[in-house]
C-alpha cells in the first residue's frame, strides 16, 4: 500500500487546499484538550468498543488523530502507530480508490456548509457517510458508516476536535455505493437534512456543455481554468453560469454543489 500513496495524498493541491485551509485559520480561545480527550476515553469505554466499532477524533489544527481506540488494527490491518504517525493521510489511504474522491467532495461540502451556519446552527450540526475500507492484510472490502459531530470548538464555533464513531456494517448498503448525509437545526427551528441522491437532477436539466461547466465549478476549478479547459471565452463562461443558475433556480456555487450532489 505503501509510501507512494501517502506521498501522493500529501502533495495533491486539492487535498491541501481542502483540509489545511481550515487549519490555517485563526482559532479563538481554546480550552485544554486533555479534558476532552479524557471524555472520549470514558465514552469509548462506556459504549464498549468491539471489532465492529471505532471511536476517534481529528485535531483540526493540524489534522492529526487526537484520539482513536486501539482496535483500529482489527478493521484496517495496520498498527495504531501508522495512524498516529500519518494522521489524516493514513485514514485517506484506507478508503477504496473509488470512494476516496467522493470523500474529498463530501468533506469540502461539509466544511463549506458548516462555515456558512450561525453559531447556534453549528451547535446542532452532524453528518455521516457510508464507504468502503480495504483491509490491508486480507484485501477485504469492509463497508462502514461513520457519524461525525463537532466535539471541541472555539467561541466562534470553529471545530478544534471532532467526535467520529465508525461502525462496521454486517452487509453492504442498498444501493452498494458511497453515501452521505448531514443535518442541523436552522435558526427558525426547521430541521435541515441533506443526503446524497443517486439520480442526477442537474444532468436532466442542463445542456451537455452547461453540465461540464457545473462539474468543474463543483470540483473547485477556477473560472480562468474552466474557460481554458473547455476552449471557451470568459464571456461565454459567464453566460453558461447564468443559464445554470437560472435553470436550477439557485444563486450560488454552494447551492450548485447541493443540487448536483444531494437532495433536501
Amino acid at each position: 500500500m505503501g509510501v507512494e500513496l501517502l506521498e501522493a495524498l500529501k502533495t495533491q493541491d486539492k487535498y491541501r487546499k481542502l483540509f489545511h485551509a481550515w487549519s490555517n485559520r485563526e482559532f479563538g480561545r481554546q480550552e485544554k484538550e486533555e479534558k476532552f480527550i479524557q471524555e472520549l476515553r470514558e465514552f469509548s469505554e462506556k459504549v464498549g468498543v468491539k471489532d465492529n466499532l471505532i471511536v476517534g477524533s481529528f485535531d483540526y489544527r493540524d489534522f492529526s488523530l487526537a484520539f482513536f481506540t486501539d482496535n483500529i488494527f482489527d478493521v484496517s490491518g495496520l498498527p495504531a502507530e501508522y495512524f498516529k504517525r500519518y494522521g489524516l493521510e493514513a485514514t485517506m489511504s484506507m478508503f477504496h480508490h473509488e470512494d476516496r474522491e467522493e470523500v474529498l467532495k463530501f468533506q469540502k461540502m461539509n466544511i463549506d456548509t458548516y462555515d456558512s451556519l450561525s453559531l447556534n446552527e453549528k451547535k446542532t450540526f452532524g453528518a455521516s457517510y457510508t464507504y468502503r475500507w480495504i483491509h490491508r492484510l486480507t484485501g477485504e472490502e469492509i463497508w462502514q458508516q461513520t457519524s461525525i459531530v463537532p466535539f471541541m470548538t472555539d467561541e466562534n464555533g470553529n471545530i478544534i476536535l471532532d467526535l467520529q464513531i465508525c461502525m462496521r456494517l454486517n452487509a453492504p448498503p442498498d444501493p452498494a455505493k458511497f453515501h452521505w448525509e448531514f443535518h442541523y437545526t436552522a435558526d427558525n427551528g426547521a430541521l435541515i437534512k441533506m443526503a446524497k441522491q443517486f439520480e442526477d437532477v442537474a444532468k436532466n436539466k442542463l445542456s451537455k456543455r452547461e453540465y461540464e461547466v457545473a462539474q468543474l465549478i463543483v470540483n473547485g476549478v477556477q473560472a480562468s481554468d474552466i474557460a481554458k479547459e473547455l476552449g471557451i471565452s470568459p464571456n461565454t463562461l459567464v453566460t453558461h453560469r447564468k443559464n445554470i443558475m437560472k435553470k436550477l433556480k439557485i444563486n450560488s456555487s454552494l447551492e450548485l454543489v447541493r443540487i448536483m450532489m444531494h437532495k433536501s
